[in-house]
């Protein structure tokens, strides 16, 4: 059995989290709270699904500003920087990668406080990081969590106004497609697909809609949703850019902070 069958989560970096926060509110789609990583100086909202998530991970105070997040950010933009593969044990997964011969950092203990309801909870995780998969400017990574229960301690976290389900689909643009493909850690995937194109077949896919996206790694992601119709409607209620199709509407990249949002249907 291959040592990563799902996505757990993907990442996108943004300068602000809370302008970041409210255009993707405007997307129609529901934010946990903030969430603070204590002494990194960043923070996150999570748009969760299912099965899967996006993290908006952003600066929030100057220690930040200072950190690779803000270096990442200033060097490349805004953007998808990260893929996170899902697992239930992540010691036995690490065995299965070094067992795969996949280079595989040993699992990494993590947590961030979770504020509800004036209580405080620690959301507990395991990352195993994978250096070696050289990806287009995309970190590849395990993410086993210790806490599920409070990963999505509110059902009202996966209800979305625009009927959104799931991510559906990473897109990655690279150059040199085939050498990239070897690169993937989750090359087959139960619960999302990850396509790996050039830059040309992306603006090909996506013409205009790309302004504002990095000209390799993460372009695109694409999110199910019950009736692009739908959520065209509150797009066009909320006055942010979108083009339709006859299936998908896709945001494109410079209103949704350096990706394209392709809203397709279930």
């Amino acid at each position: 059995m291959a040592p990563i069958t799902r996505l757990d989560h993907v990442v996108i970096a943004v300068r602000n989290l809370d302008a970041a926060a409210t255009t993707y509110r405007k997307l129609g789609l529901t934010l946990t709270p903030r969430g603070l990583h204590e002494g990194k100086g960043t923070g996150n909202h999570c748009i969760m699904f299912g099965s899967t998530y996006i993290e908006l991970l952003g600066i929030v105070d100057e220690t930040g500003a200072k950190g690779r997040l803000a270096e990442r950010v200033n060097a490349r933009g805004e953007g998808g920087m990260g893929i996170a593969y899902g697992a239930d044990d992540a010691d036995q997964t690490y065995a299965a990668l070094k067992a795969a011969g996949i280079d595989a950092e040993p699992p990494n203990d993590l947590s961030r406080p979770l504020d509800l309801d004036g209580k405080r909870d620690m959301v507990r995780f395991r990352n195993i990081m994978l250096p070696k998969l050289a990806l287009p400017e995309t970190m590849q990574f395990v993410c086993t969590h210790l806490t599920p229960e409070l990963t999505r301690a509110r059902r009202e976290w996966q209800l979305h106004a625009n009927g959104a389900t799931g991510v559906a689909e990473v897109v990655i643009a690279a150059d040199a497609v085939s050498a990239a493909k070897s690169q993937l850690a989750g090359s087959t995937l139960t619960n999302a697909a990850i396509s790996v194109i050039t830059p040309a077949d992306a603006e090909r896919r996506f013409g205009k809609s790309l302004q504002g996206a990095p000209s390799d790694g993460i372009v695109a992601l694409t999110i199910r949703v019950n009736e692009p119709d739908a959520a065209a409607a509150m797009l066009s209620m909320a006055k942010v850019p979108h083009t339709e199709t006859r299936n998908a509407v896709t945001v494109p990249a410079n209103a949704a902070h350096g990706v394209v949002i392709e809203f397709a249907e279930s």
